[in-house]
């Protein structure tokens, strides 16, 4: 079967560890969109924290180049270029502020998806744990985000798109996840080692794809889907070619058909040329 949709996670796929796209990386995107392919980038972030990087191909190609894009880990999807929002599914106000509540208990970083954009909770005590004060201002620097009360901005949204824990301590993330999977009403994923992410229940980045395949008449088999991580599993394995990076976590590659380079390798290019001469 041709290939029609391109479905690519970003963090640990398309962009580098130096959260970069390669030349190599955007030279096969390019290539792919030139082919008649749709190009739909699918990741954890909000609509307004997605890498400037992509912007250099909407320059060039118009807003064409993306005919969707998902975000949240499927719990939102827009269609450039007016961003019109096609598909959106909350974190009810009661849920999301249960969360935060328990977040702000443990050493983590809590963070608040409100679809355009998002924030990190200011409050609770990983701000007094001494232990903490590097991961803090290594997080601060990596990704750049306002702090501010997600209680309030939780209250004023009714509610969130998605919530994040992000933990100083790497094995509090198994032991949390284990916790959180008896709570009902709610998704779990990971987007890092050191991440924990919360949805609404039944959402994932390849229930949003499946939506796209039913809006644009795409079939899921003439789909690719790439990813390296917990919360890319449901689009690797629905679409009709499946690919684990390199780098991607051992439960993602059992799942798909097969698996490229890593992402500091050129694996997302690698896949793509791969396809296109097929």
């Amino acid at each position: 079967m041709p290939l029609d949709l391109i479905a690519f996670d970003l963090d640990g796929t398309t962009l580098s560890t130096n959260k970069k796209i390669s030349p190599g990386n955007f030279a096969a995107l390019k290539k792919a969109h030139l082919a008649g392919v749709k190009l739909v980038p699918c990741t954890g972030r909000s609509l307004h924290e997605l890498p400037p990087e992509l912007n250099s191909l909407i320059d060039e190609f118009g807003f064409s180049v993306f005919p969707y894009m998902i975000t949240d880990n499927g719990a939102q999807v827009y269609e450039p270029p007016g961003k019109r929002q096609l598909f959106t599914k909350d974190l009810p106000e009661k849920t999301a502020l249960a969360i935060l509540a328990e977040g702000r208990k443990r050493l983590v970083l809590t963070y608040a998806s409100f679809g355009v954009g998002g924030a990190t909770d200011n409050q609770g005590i990983v701000w007094d744990a001494a232990e903490a004060q590097d991961f803090i201002e290594e997080y601060k620097q990596k990704w750049g985000l306002p702090f501010a009360n997600l209680e309030d901005l939780i209250k004023w949204n009714c509610g969130a798109v998605k919530i994040s824990m992000n933990f100083v301590h790497l094995e509090e993330n198994k032991k949390c996840f284990a916790e959180f999977s008896a709570w009902d009403g709610i998704a779990l994923s990971s987007a890092a080692e050191e991440n924990l992410e919360f949805m609404t229940a039944g959402i994932n980045k390849g229930e949003a794809l499946r939506f796209i395949s039913d809006h644009s008449g795409i079939p899921m088999e003439r789909i690719m889907a790439i990813g390296d991580n917990h919360n890319d599993m449901e689009m690797v394995s629905g679409a009709g070619f499946g690919v684990a990076m390199g780098n991607a976590v051992p439960e993602l590659k059992e799942k798909a058909a097969w698996v490229t380079a890593a992402n500091d390798d050129d694996g997302l290019a690698l896949a793509i040329e791969k396809m296109l001469a097929r």
